[in-house]
């Protein structure tokens, strides 16, 4: 129920007739991981950005998050608080979107994914943080508060969405429903993420011994987990 949805996606318009749950006027999304070769869920909701929409680079709500994670690391004498609802806020009024207040009292944590077809994918939410800033939390459920946050408000800026959550383990998100990874060069553990890139292929056959040096400083097999 975040306010900023109808500015990030389109609502569904469920024109599949085959499928076991009525989403259509709805935000629904598809669960990551999922693998599937039919067109059932082009019905499902669709970003609202496209080729014209201006790049997002860095926003003033990223400001106060940074700031908000500063001061939770003791790096500044500001208000955590303050610096984590002033980043809040800040994402609201980027896209012009009311509310931010009520929100920022909201004690709704994330709600379960039930998947349109296949109720195999179902699966239970793995993020149980409010958007309510809460003073006696741990720092380490300070600090999920904060990048979940940060993380939405980063749309439609996927690749430093992702540094985020590989950099923090936050926010917690959805295994994928088919890890076929885990079997390749010990790939990525279920309940993990791409973490990064291999070495690519050009660089292996140009520059074969510097590749070696840093695969030494991976402590770990050149893989993306």
């Amino acid at each position: 129920e975040d306010p900023r949805l109808e500015k990030y996606f389109n609502k569904a318009t469920g024109s599949d007739a085959t499928s076991i749950i009525n989403y259509k006027g709805t935000y629904k999304g598809i669960r990551q991981g999922t693998g599937f070769n039919h067109q059932n869920y082009n019905g499902h909701s669709k970003s609202t950005i496209t080729q014209q929409t201006d790049a997002i680079l860095m926003t003033p709500a990223e400001i106060w998050f940074l700031r908000a994670e500063a001061a939770l690391r003791g790096w500044s004498s500001e208000s955590v608080k303050d610096c984590y609802e002033k980043g809040v806020k800040a994402s609201f009024a980027q896209w012009g979107v009311a509310g931010a207040e009520a929100y920022l009292e909201s004690e709704k944590k994330p709600a379960d994914y039930i998947d349109a077809f296949k109720a195999e994918n179902n699966v239970k939410a793995v993020n149980t943080l409010t958007p309510k800033w809460d003073d006696a939390a741990s720092n380490e459920d300070k600090l999920g508060r904060i990048i979940t946050q940060k993380w939405l408000a980063m749309y439609p800026e996927g690749g430093e969405a992702w540094a985020e959550q590989r950099r923090t383990g936050y926010p917690k998100l959805f295994p994928v429903a088919n890890n076929f990874s885990a079997t390749v060069d010990g790939g990525i553990a279920n309940g993990e993420f791409v973490k990064r890139l291999r070495f690519p292929r050009n660089d292996r056959n140009t520059n074969a011994a510097e590749v070696e040096k840093a695969r030494g400083l991976l402590n770990g097999p050149d893989n993306e987990g």
